[in-house]
């Protein structure tokens, strides 16, 4: 596959997650629930800054298909396996999809506001190998799309989305311990945090 026809699979894959991503939360907004936890006020600054990094991420991997030279300004080199690139960016891409969707109208972003309170403990689908699916398909779809364009920037986003998710992930497990005591602590000794 030539580099060319990898940057538009590439392009192609970011867009349809995005578009899955925002119609997710557009139902879940219509169903009464606030699924962006991070747009609130209790917000922190790494919620907000991995966010805009995914943002500006996602734009370099539609954009550099249609602007090679974009490759060019981030010092990204050609994948070395752009089968191998393509297929872990697509298993990220389905971990996402499934996670959300097996979570349903416990999935935010973030922890939630005290008013809009994740009603149940989400323990089945993939939930049953990882406490935090999501981030996992995220972290898988990061290294799909380092191998895909190999450079700094890349290898960057997975390094600092890492320790950033790390971050929001213990947040999180402190909201939900104290949402669901004894339960959340006999999940926690079941099931790994990321694997």
């Amino acid at each position: 596959m030539s580099q060319e026809a990898l940057a538009w699979r590439v392009a192609l894959i970011v867009i349809i997650l995005m578009g899955w991503m925002i119609a997710f939360g557009v139902v879940l907004r219509l169903r009464g629930v606030n699924p962006n936890a991070v747009a609130e006020r209790n917000s922190n600054w790494m919620q907000r800054f991995l966010i805009a990094g995914a943002g500006l991420l996602d734009l370099y991997l539609v954009f550099r298909a249609p602007f090679p030279v974009l490759d060019d300004l981030v010092a990204a080199r050609p994948a070395p396996a752009p089968w191998v690139a393509l297929g872990i960016l697509i298993l990220g891409a389905v971990i996402i999809l499934a996670s959300q969707a097996g979570m349903g109208r416990s999935w935010r972003v973030g922890v939630p506001a005290e008013e809009n309170h994740v009603d149940a403990l989400v323990t089945d689908g993939l939930n049953r190998f990882s406490r935090n699916p999501v981030y996992l398909g995220i972290m898988t779809f990061l290294a799909g799309g380092f191998l895909a364009a190999p450079g700094p920037l890349t290898a960057v986003a997975v390094i600092v989305s890492f320790m950033g998710l790390t971050i929001i992930i213990r947040q999180e497990e402190r909201y939900l311990r104290g949402r669901f005591g004894a339960q959340y602590d006999a999940y926690a000794r079941r099931v790994r945090r990321w694997i």
